[in-house]
């Protein structure tokens, strides 16, 4: 099986999945989040704070506290997401792992993953967060 990003990632993107559309503008409890989606909390927080570093989130302290996105989701790309807990590179490794492998010296799956990994760039970068969330919406 092919692993586009981390089990991190994944996590947040399940859970981010699991805000309501329109109550993206509240603040959400990590802990909340994680029990709807079966995301252990450990890794969500992880996550989170590293979306937090890139400011697509931000961390609300004391009573009431928790999370809120800093800009609307329909105007984060999902690629920032992956970026932000993979960094900008994890989808340029080999598909096959192999670390010498480049237009140089292509592994057997060089182009046609070079070709795939276009279009799902292509994706990543038109797909928004808010179209995350109300994929996830629609199919309640």
């Amino acid at each position: 099986m092919i692993k586009l990003y981390s089990k991190g990632c994944e996590h947040v993107l399940r859970i981010i999945s699991k805000i309501p559309q329109d109550e993206y503008s509240r603040i959400f409890l990590a802990k909340n989040l994680c029990r709807k989606s079966k995301v252990p909390e450990y890794s969500a927080r992880k996550g989170l704070q590293l979306l937090v570093q890139k400011k697509i989130l931000k961390a609300v302290t004391g009573p009431g506290g928790g999370y809120r996105f800093t800009t609307h989701p329909e105007k984060t790309p999902l690629y920032d997401i992956v970026n932000a807990i993979d960094g900008k590179d994890s989808l340029k490794r080999c598909i096959m792992g192999l670390p010498d492998c480049g237009s140089k010296n292509p592994c057997p799956l060089h182009d046609t993953w070079k070709d795939l990994k276009g279009k799902l760039l292509g994706q990543f970068e038109n797909k928004t967060l808010f179209d995350l969330m109300s994929k996830t919406a629609s199919k309640k």
